[in-house]
């Protein structure tokens, strides 16, 4: 059901009058269904209660416990604390595991009413990391969701100097992360890249940052700094994870206070003036009761990109800090804050022609040297406030409601040089701002310890802006307009030209002059609102085959406003060619409004079968989708893109085999129809130049991920992956017409891609140890766009990365380098520039190297 509105008042009083009904009955069945569970939970036979520990006394979430011959199961809660509920009298054996830990059988005898059974898992002297995971909204392992993910730990990302999520990616097969930019971050997974050119657009890839969607790409970005670990899940999870989440979801987790006074403190320094600093600290202000933890970053850096006309860029300053409190005021419930800011005051980006020389009269960007006439004016900027309130009550270790509460405010500014020479025909802007309140209420449940699951309602509020200020030298835009080949001489220099050439055919322009002067701004305004219902649930059929399935209803209303004028200067003598004057770009309107609301469903349903405790086979269904596109033309002219919806199919298997070797394999196969591509479109006759959402018909995909590591000795590991992806638009669309990107590639998708790893650690002295973690990761040949226009590629490349060191206690001294074998690759072609034949290109980073000092206590 779709339908298109106007943006009126009368629309939204009729928006309040749908969301209040809707509400209602979505929260009167909401409390039924709770009060049906809760009866039935508190009419307990027998019950067996306990917490599963390691021999240290830590909790161990996600434990796995089943009742041997059964079909009970259920998982330790974030708690450490289990209940089976409705047993029989008499002898039962239970199966206790977790990654990384010896599985424990034992006996217990059932006594009619309430028993408590405390379990302690003893760990393997040669293990792998065991990971808790939150996926299906409760804590599980790894090796019990029947879903597609990676996870990569805490450790994992310190052994491996992950930092930056360019890092992070090529650890996660099936995942590509591209950094144009920390306001224009490219999250790509099974080749759907997720891009928001409208403020109005919603993402492919749901972005979370403690189980709480971003939503918007100029704050998807975030500093990893005193992480937990970062689930990435692959295909539509929308159930899970809500409508933005039609390809793959990302979920940061930072850490938690915990019952322990500890912390650490890291200081750095490498190339190119890198500094940073970065610490925590965890703070049982009253043990057991209040938990408090603060943590923090400073990152500098250099750019590696040196502008001849004065500074550096595709640098970083980044100073980022958080601030974490539990409160338990009892058994049954539990409050959690956490305040996060992050400023980044970046500068610009290397943008560079590949056409025209710099001021050294080279275009060759391995040089490392661009010259952009704005110089230290370039810039990247940005702040990110965010607050999360968190509160559960516990109607017993199984059955528990969260209310999940979150404001965020984003702000980012980027100004860049789209012509990436010394002339200044394409000198350009972009301010974003978006305030979002989100807030959901979820009840997870489990009944007779076989069905397991949550249902619940949210509810998540928009509001953003996007500006676009365009100034240009219409001196030497006339170049890049009339295709001259003359932008700039043979050093680099600016060639102008006063006038347009006295050309009858011009009529009254010929010879008029060119303004130096002008400005244009192109502004919108975007209204986002969802309301959404959903149930998840996993019936243990036998005691080694499971069912699962989930639903989510979503009601949206989306609004956009549009307008456009000339700011400053004199007004435009090429407008008169594009039809927008006293504009270039953007055609002057005062106000153009546009607006939809729709009720969608998105759903998935899978069978896994387990073989043992360690080992497991799935298959899943879902569907993804993603909600219209409103959108306006640089003309003016409104468009509405049909929502692009994913049929996909997935097989997986997941092993880990006594605690050294982890497996696991996915196969996949998924349809596109109104296939979203983003593209730069310029047309003189119709006055549009911009880059916007077209549709691009029917496209498909299929590939293989896999991932692997193996604990060879105490003290050293192997880990690797894999990915292979064939994505491609279909001939012909859905009316049998042949399309316009027939057999293309999904931009930013390499077909193979791997990674290798090594990691090390041999103990020369009492409490003294040397580490060594080198990588390799490679990739095939990728393009930047979807038209997959020759030249703006990068062929194949690998990269060689490596962090070794000196350990003492609880201190260590480490040494990384990434790049080492100085790969020279880019990682952005096309851009502005190639609105008018100038494509340009910005390098990737060169050698980096450096040290850290870290100290644990």
């Amino acid at each position: 059901m779709n339908q298109a509105l106007p943006v009126s008042d009368n629309t939204t009083v009729f928006k309040n009058v749908k969301i209040d009904i809707f509400m209602k009955k979505a929260l009167s069945l909401f409390i039924c269904f709770i009060f049906f569970v809760n009866s039935n939970a508190q009419v307990q036979k027998n019950s067996l209660h306990g917490k599963i520990l390691d021999t240290d006394k830590n909790i161990l979430p996600g434990a796995s416990l089943i009742i041997v011959g059964t079909k009970y199961g259920v998982n330790a809660n974030e708690s450490g604390d289990y209940l089976f509920d409705k047993i029989a009298d008499g002898k039962i054996k239970i199966q206790v595991s977790f990654i990384g830990f010896k599985t424990l059988i034992t006996e217990f005898d059932v006594q009619p009413g309430r028993n408590d059974l405390d379990l302690t898992l003893e760990s393997d002297n040669v293990k792998l990391e065991g990971v808790t995971v939150t996926s299906q909204k409760r804590e599980q392992q790894v090796l019990d969701v029947p879903i597609t993910m990676s996870v990569i730990g805490s450790v994992f990302m310190e052994d491996n100097n992950i930092t930056e999520l360019e890092r992070l990616s090529v650890f996660v097969p099936g995942l590509q992360i591209r950094m144009q930019g920390i306001d224009r971050p490219g999250f790509v997974i099974r080749g759907l890249t997720s891009d928001e050119v409208s403020p109005a657009a919603q993402p492919r890839i749901s972005v979370f940052y403690n189980n709480v969607p971003v939503s918007r790409a100029n704050g998807a970005a975030v500093e990893l700094f005193d992480m937990q670990q970062i689930d990435v899940l692959k295909g539509p999870q929308g159930t899970l994870f809500g409508r933005g989440a039609e390809i793959g979801a990302i979920n940061y987790v930072s850490n938690k206070p915990t019952n322990d006074f500890s912390g650490f403190i890291t200081a750095g320094a490498g190339n190119y003036k890198q500094k940073e600093l970065s610490g925590a600290i965890n703070i049982p202000v009253i043990k057991n009761k209040l938990l408090v933890r603060v943590a923090g970053i400073y990152d500098y850096q250099d750019g590696f990109v040196k502008n001849t006309f004065g500074g550096n860029l595709n640098g970083k300053n980044t100073l980022a800090g958080r601030f974490s409190a539990s409160y338990l005021p009892n058994i049954n419930n539990k409050i959690d804050f956490v305040l996060n800011y992050q400023k980044d005051d970046n500068p610009g980006l290397g943008f560079m022609s590949m056409s025209y020389p710099n001021t050294n009269g080279s275009n060759n960007p391995f040089g490392y040297v661009a010259s952009l006439e704005q110089g230290r004016k370039l810039a990247n900027r940005r702040d990110i406030l965010d607050a999360t309130l968190t509160m559960k009550h516990f109607f017993n270790e199984n059955n528990y409601l969260t209310s999940v509460s979150s404001y965020r405010k984003i702000a980012s500014y980027s100004r860049w040089d789209g012509d990436g020479t010394a002339a200044a025909a394409i000198d350009m802007s972009e301010d974003d701002d978006a305030g979002q309140f989100f807030q959901e209420i979820r009840y997870n449940y489990s009944i007779k310890s076989k069905l397991n699951g949550s249902i619940g309602a949210s509810y998540w509020i928009e509001d953003a802006s996007q500006d676009y200020w365009f100034s240009p030298d219409e001196q030497d835009m006339f170049h890049l307009f009339f295709n001259t080949g003359g932008l700039v001489t043979p050093d680099g220099q600016p060639n102008p030209v006063t006038n347009l050439p006295p050309d009858p055919q011009l009529g009254p322009l010929a010879g008029a002059p060119l303004v130096t002067d002008h400005q244009e701004e192109n502004n919108n305004m975007a209204s986002n609102q969802a309301l959404e219902g959903f149930a998840d649930a996993n019936y243990q059929l036998t005691d080694k085959l499971s069912v699962t399935g989930g639903i989510r209803i979503i009601s949206e209303w989306i609004s956009l406003t549009n307008s456009a004028k000339m700011t400053g200067g004199s007004p435009s003598t090429l407008g008169f060619l594009t039809g927008n004057y006293p504009n270039l770009f953007f055609k002057p309107v005062d106000e153009n409004e546009t607006g939809t609301s729709n009720v969608a469903l998105t759903y998935r349903g899978g069978l896994k079968y387990s073989f043992n405790e360690n080992s497991s086979l799935f298959a899943n269904y879902s569907k993804g989708r993603r909600p219209k596109v409103l959108q306006f033309t640089s003309a003016g002219e409104e468009q509405v893109l049909e929502a692009e919806i994913v049929n996909s199919f997935d097989l997986g298997f997941k092993t880990a085999i006594q605690n050294r070797f982890w497996f696991d394999l996915g196969l996949f196969y998924y349809g596109y129809s109104n296939f979203q591509t983003s593209a730069w479109v310029a047309d003189p006759e119709s006055g549009e130049f911009n880059y916007i959402v077209k549709d691009g018909g029917k496209a498909s995909g299929y590939g293989t991920e896999a991932n692997i590591r193996y604990a060879i000795l105490n003290g050293l590991q192997v880990f690797g992956n894999y990915s292979y992806i064939h994505s491609r638009f279909a001939d012909t669309d859905a009316d049998g017409a042949r399309q316009n990107y027939a057999g293309n590639m999904f931009r930013l998708t390499p077909e193979h891609s791997f990674a290798l790893g090594l990691n090390g650690r041999v103990e020369i002295g009492r409490e003294i140890f040397l580490f060594g973690v080198p990588s390799f990761s490679y990739q095939t040949k990728i393009y930047f766009e979807d038209a997959n226009t020759a030249g703006l590629e990068q062929a194949a490349y690998g990269l060689l990365n490596l962090r070794a060191g000196i350990g003492y206690k609880n201190i260590t001294l480490a040494f990384y380098g990434t790049n080492l074998l100085e790969e020279k690759f880019i990682v952005s072609a096309g851009n502005t520039g190639s609105l008018f034949g100038d494509p340009t290109q910005i390098p990737g980073a060169p050698r980096m190297f450096g040290t850290k000092l870290n100290w644990k206590f």
